[in-house]
């Protein structure tokens, strides 16, 4: 898992730091020791030089928790930085049908969760620490008086037999608490991206705020209070059972046991050294139940954090297949978004082959299922039956050179600032100023090492910085989700005439869902869809003013 790979790549600054806990326990007790012969023999006593040894013991307790302290905070740092770095990487790697409906689980993992598991990774010197200071004062208290440490063993074990208990029984709240969470984040990611429909109708925001937002926050709120208030009860009861067993070891110790009063005094202050660790152990089970609940819920939304993932994954080149291909062909394909209901799948079944070099335009009406026969052609999700496949090789075997056969522009399309070709390297400036003055934008966007100067534009703009981005990629396939809706008619016109023709001159498969009835006779093939099915595969004729 992430923390096992942290621990080996950093085991030297842990044992480190591990080495500095057990020097700062040493000085710990040594000092009690001084504190105890100082009390019972006073000034007088045998020791030589009470105050400067005192003062020698704080001083090296001092340094050895400052450097521990230093250390511990270089490693959470880092930790931080890999948990990150990690999770990111996951996310990107992960299958877009996994996450498509679930954006705000990027957010809430990358900064809710990252700062629940980096303390699982801290606490480990610290519990280290804490528990050889434990055992040490046991030690300690044993040589003082066996018959009591035994009571205050009984006290104590009973105590960590019921926190043990309740950390079983605040798991599952815990589980809920970091859902209730997640939801609240999705509905934080509402106000960003709903903000214009909001402000120009007060109703629909004061709708979500009380209907919503307000409900979802005031249900992880009481999911909150309960689980904690649960952890901190069992830290009350903890303390509650450690000082209330040194006051009845204290009776009955004199009561019963008839010790005398410098025994006592010294397990007293003994035992009140050993609550000091005994509380850190109780209070560092919130810190690991909350994170254990954390990467529980990464292993539900598909992270699996005990996956190796030191490195990018790698990517091996396309084969010579894929370079050369001649055809994609989908037979009895079916496809059902997660949650569906209906008897009928969303999409299919559907049968379908695309040559390499056609110029295929896809219609029909809202929900037929045109974009999703786009996404199960470019493979970000798999059909439930049938397959797809290229040049009779199922995409399935190599999906990821597959993917980059395709590019293109979605329907909720998203603009990256920088423009970059098809292996990731940024284009140069000379050849996105050629770009830019082809799809009328010189004027508004400049470019410098090859990032864009702005994104804020209009949509059908923003659409054309989009097309930018597929002309720097230059791969087999193009494809777009209603591009030209939001263009000028002169645009519109340029688009279709133009662009469309000179992609399919150059030898690119082009795939557009268009509505645009007025241009279907460009394509070399027009396909209807009708509530997920084809209903029909036609290659259109010329219009009759080019016939004439």
């Amino acid at each position: 898992m992430i923390l096992q790979r942290f621990l080996r790549r950093h085991y030297r600054s842990l044992a480190g730091a591990a080495l500095l806990s057990c020097a700062s326990a040493g000085c710990t007790v040594a000092l009690l020791s001084h504190i105890n012969r100082l009390a019972s023999e006073g000034l007088h006593g045998a020791m030589a030089h009470p105050l400067a040894a005192g003062v020698c013991w704080l001083l090296a307790l001092l340094a050895a928790n400052a450097l521990s302290q230093l250390l511990l905070a270089r490693l959470g740092a880092a930790l931080v930085a890999q948990l990150r770095t990690e999770l990111a990487r996951r996310f990107i790697d992960l299958e877009y049908e996994k996450l498509a409906d679930q954006k705000h689980t990027v957010f809430g993992s990358l900064i809710d969760d990252v700062a629940n598991i980096a303390p699982l990774a801290l606490v480990a010197p610290l519990l280290a620490y804490n528990l050889l200071l434990a055992v040490l004062y046991a030690g300690y208290l044993a040589t003082v008086s066996p018959p009591l440490l035994g009571m205050l063993g009984v006290f104590l074990c009973a105590s960590f037999a019921a926190s043990l208990l309740l950390a079983r029984v605040m798991r599952g709240k815990l589980d809920e608490l970091r859902r209730a969470n997640e939801k609240v984040f999705e509905y934080f990611r509402f106000i960003s991206d709903g903000k214009k429909e909001m402000t120009l109708n007060e109703a629909r925001a004061g709708h979500f705020t009380r209907e919503l937002m307000n409900p979802a926050i005031g249900r992880a709120r009481g999911l909150m209070l309960r689980a904690h208030a649960g952890l901190g009860l069992n830290e009350a009861w903890s303390m509650a059972v450690l000082y209330g067993s040194i006051f009845l070891i204290v009776y009955l110790g004199y009561a019963s046991l008839g010790l005398t009063q410098n025994t006592i005094i010294r397990f007293v202050i003994g035992a009140v050294f050993l609550g000091g660790p005994v509380g850190f152990l109780v209070s560092a089970g919130r810190q690991l139940a909350v994170g254990a609940a954390s990467l529980r819920h990464l292993e539900r939304v598909g992270l699996d954090p005990g996956g190796a993932f030191d490195e990018p994954p790698s990517r091996a080149p396309a084969s010579a297949a894929l370079e050369s291909w001649r055809e994609i062909r989908l037979e009895n394909v079916c496809y059902r978004y997660p949650g569906h209901t209906g008897t009928r799948p969303t999409v299919g079944p559907i049968d379908l082959t695309l040559a390499r070099g056609e110029m295929v335009f896809i219609v029909g009406g809202n929900g037929s299922g045109k974009s999703t026969l786009l996404l199960l052609l470019s493979s970000l999700i798999a059909p439930g039956e049938g397959r797809v496949s290229i040049d009779g090789a199922p995409v399935g075997q190599d999906p990821r050179a597959y993917r980059e056969r395709f590019t293109g522009v979605f329907g909720d399309f998203f603009l990256f600032p920088h423009v970059l070709d098809a292996q990731g390297h940024p284009l140069s400036d000379a050849r996105i100023g050629q770009l830019l003055d082809v799809l009328d934008l010189g004027e508004h966007v400049q470019t410098r090492d090859g990032e864009l100067s702005r994104l804020a534009l209009s949509t059908g703009q923003r659409k054309r910085l989009a097309l930018l981005q597929c002309y720097a990629e230059d791969r087999d396939i193009f494809f777009f989700d209603e591009w030209a809706a939001d263009q000028d008619v002169h645009f519109r016109d340029y688009f279709y005439r133009s662009l469309l023709p000179a992609l399919k001159a150059t030898g690119k498969t082009v795939i557009a869902i268009s509505h645009d009835d007025r241009y279907f006779h460009v394509a070399d093939r027009v396909i209807a869809l009708d509530l997920g099915q084809i209903v029909s595969d036609t290659r259109p004729a010329a219009p009759r003013s080019a016939l004439a």
